[in-house]
């Protein structure tokens, strides 16, 4: 079935957002570019003049996925929480929302790493640096908390971030997020 078409998005914009959710809900390998042309309304020679290959529309998706998920996350502690140790349990209070979304699937980044096994893929770069965005944001908190050793610290909280996104793939609901958010109070500690 035909995505809805909107007529005031770019060619590019929707091309984009086609691919975008066929890739995230069906996988980046069981979709062609004839499936997302088709369902997009746009020419196959739109999609290669916009993305020159099926490589580069995965990583415009996945770019795409950790803009918004880095907006939203960053908004989402901001509002949550007022310190920095607060906004890092705040952090597994907003995975155990998202991953109890109807339309979750898993993380995009976890199951693209999975997917795309040739790391020279330019879409395998885009997960190292959203990859290395999370972590980053977990050492500048775990800094700004004071705790001793803040890269420790969040490659440990990272660890739990991704067990929440795998578990709650596999086994559905939210414990995951209460788990690790126990978990987390621990290397929050010491």
């Amino acid at each position: 079935m035909p995505a809805s078409r909107d007529v005031t998005a770019s060619p590019r914009e929707r091309i984009l957002r086609v691919a975008g959710d066929l890739f995230y809900a069906h996988g980046i390998n069981a979709i062609g570019v004839d499936t997302i042309v088709a369902q997009s309304g746009a020419a196959k020679t739109t999609l290669y003049a916009n993305f020159g290959s099926k490589d580069e529309l995965v990583a415009a998706y996945l770019r795409k996925r950790s803009q918004t998920w880095r907006a939203y996350l960053t908004d989402a502690l901001q509002r949550r929480a007022h310190t920095p140790r607060q906004r890092l349990l705040a952090l597994f209070e907003v995975l155990g929302e998202a991953v109890v979304d109807p339309s979750f699937r898993g993380c995009p980044f976890i199951n693209a790493t999975a997917e795309l096994a040739d790391t020279s893929r330019s879409g395998r770069e885009v997960v190292a640096e959203h990859r290395a965005w999370v972590r980053e944001l977990l050492r500048g908190l775990a800094a700004q908390a004071g705790l001793n050793h803040p890269a420790e610290a969040a490659a440990e909280l990272q660890m739990l971030y991704d067990a929440v996104l795998v578990s709650a793939q596999v086994d559905g609901g939210a414990k995951s997020a209460r788990r690790a958010r126990k978990l987390a109070q621990l290397i929050l500690r010491g």
